[in-house]
């Protein structure tokens, strides 16, 4: 007897490994912000079939990981000028456009975010 039990508890433990196993990856559009610009940044992402949008902020050092529809088309743009201007004065100016599509079942994909810094403006200083 206590072996059928320690027999059906095997059976049992290895068909619930054999399905977490098989169970659909998530699709996943994952955003590192590498970008030092001193603030959050602005990413806007649509899905090209529904039309729906999603914004998001991920701020300097952060990731940010946003589900989507396998196999659908998105679009995004992140807005590097949405962190404003730093301390000391530089600010961050590009802006990033790109196209993607995760496929069932596959890795999550990553999205390093970095930017050129552009110089701060020198201030005009009075005659003496």
């Amino acid at each position: 007897m206590r072996t059928l039990r320690l027999g059906l508890l095997s059976l049992l433990l290895a068909l619930g490994l054999a399905v977490s196993a098989c169970a659909p990856w998530r699709a996943l559009i994952i955003f590192e912000n590498r970008s030092n610009c001193g603030g959050p940044i602005a990413i806007r992402l649509t899905n090209e079939r529904t039309g729906e949008v999603i914004r998001e902020r991920v701020a300097d050092g952060q990731v940010l990981e946003i589900e989507v529809r396998p196999d659908d088309y998105y679009s995004y743009i992140v807005d590097f000028t949405a962190a404003g201007r730093r301390a000391d004065g530089y600010r961050c100016v590009a802006l990033k456009e790109g196209r993607v599509r995760i496929p069932q079942g596959s890795v999550p994909l990553r999205v390093p975010l970095e930017s050129q810094l552009q110089m701060p403006a020198p201030s005009p200083t009075a005659a003496p």
